[in-house]
């Protein structure tokens, strides 16, 4: 999941370099640009070999998804009896992230390889699932973006599951979450118990539903300033939030190089809107990041999570406030999702220093879930991105998700 982290950090970087027009590089000086800058999903997966299936799933209630499908590796090319494995991405993510850390890194690649067939959703929103059967996103506005993950979770994700499914002639598949796509799963599995048994196994990295520990000063600002903040949305008309825009791309390529006088404060902004990994990120993968990310996100999105970190620990519907909550839920108070009707096996793959995704959130979570099991990242200073293009993301999480697959 792209985090609300790199919202932030994408904000400060606009914020500060759109007041420096006077700024230009020196001349007759290169500096180096990670090869797969520019490319979108279906240009990275074709220069290194792999196949590439775009799909679209219909919702129940109207929205256009794009699923895409690698189907298998680039030497084993048979389709039968693959098992079949889901990728969701976080807020502000979308399908590319799950394969722009190149094919010994990201986990789509290794899945892919290692003999699954591989389908990465775009959940509504984003730039790859941006449509309606009626809607138009830029027209019907307040209509069209409507929606929270909890939406994701009762409509994008059964759907999928069952196109996939139908298409696969399988009867279950594996589904791995990265935050946002976390909490859409738990969304899915407590409200709608029969897509349990659609679950081989979920693997949740960087789960997040509760928020009660969570302190980190951005947030808990943003939460305790939530009321004023919605008010203003309306009051500006804003429904989506950092669609993608070519802007983050060449802001990064004039300022963020390496070499380049600003490179150190470009850092110095990363950390302060993601967390400090020294061990774990390289900024020259930045680059390729925001070629496609961020993705945009209904505001009503981020909403609802900044009601979790301030509802006292509770994971629970949206609050529309207590009149429109009697209309909508007969209480004034928004009912809790049903965390005990989740009984798909689940790992919780949390870090000791995500600063989104706290750890004594994840462990809370490991104890309301019937059939869960932890596992805290051995490095103290891994982050909620980490978990994506983490340097060491493969030896630290994803040979240990492949090897638990393979039990079930």
């Amino acid at each position: 999941m792209f985090s609300r982290y790199f919202f932030l950090g994408t904000l400060f970087l606009v914020l500060v370099f759109s007041t420096t027009e006077s700024y230009s590089l020196p001349e007759n000086k290169s500096y180096y640009i990670h090869p797969d800058t520019g490319l979108n999903i279906t240009q990275l997966l074709s220069k290194y070999g792999y196949p590439f299936e775009n799909h679209i799933v219909q919702t129940k209630d109207g929205y256009l998804l794009t699923l895409h499908r690698m189907p298998h590796g680039r030497q084993n090319i048979s389709y039968s009896g693959r098992p079949a494995v889901l990728l969701v991405h976080g807020l502000l993510s979308q399908s590319t992230d799950f394969v722009n850390g190149g094919p010994e890194k990201s986990i789509s690649y290794l899945l892919a390889d290692r003999g699954y067939d591989v389908w990465l959703l775009n959940c509504r929103g984003n730039t790859h699932s941006r449509r309606h059967i009626s809607l138009d996103p830029d027209v019907d506005k307040e209509k069209f973006w409507d929606f929270s993950w909890h939406e994701m979770g009762i409509y994008d994700l059964p759907n999928t599951i069952d196109y996939i499914l139908n298409i696969t002639n399988q009867d279950a598949l594996f589904y791995i979450g990265h935050s946002q796509g976390t909490t859409a799963f738990f969304v899915m599995a407590s409200l709608l118990p029969k897509y349990n048994g659609k679950i081989r196994h979920m693997s949740a990295l960087a789960p997040s539903a509760l928020f009660s520990n969570n302190m980190d000063i951005k947030f808990r600002t943003l939460a305790n300033f939530r009321n004023e903040l919605q008010v203003a949305s309306v009051i500006l008309n804003i429904h989506e939030f950092l669609g993608h825009m070519d802007l983050y791309l060449n802001l990064v390529k004039k300022f963020c190089l390496k070499g380049m006088e600003t490179y150190s404060l470009c850092e110095a902004l990363y950390v302060l809107g993601v967390g400090y990994s020294p061990t774990e990120f390289n900024m020259t993968l930045l680059p390729v990041m925001v070629s496609n990310s961020p993705s945009g996100f209904s505001v009503k999105q981020g909403f609802h999570y900044l009601q979790l970190f301030s509802n006292g620990g509770l994971f629970r519907q949206y609050d529309h406030g207590s009149l429109i909550n009697w209309i909508t839920y007969g209480a004034p108070t928004p009912p809790n999702y049903n965390l005990s009707n989740i009984v798909a096996p689940v790992t919780l793959h949390y870090a000791m220093k995500d600063q989104l995704a706290d750890y004594k959130d994840a462990e809370i979570l490991a104890t309301l879930l019937p059939n869960a099991s932890k596992r805290m990242v051995p490095v103290e200073n891994f982050t909620h991105l980490d978990f994506l293009w983490g340097n060491h993301v493969k030896p630290l999480i994803y040979d240990y998700i492949l090897n638990e697959m393979e039990k079930y």
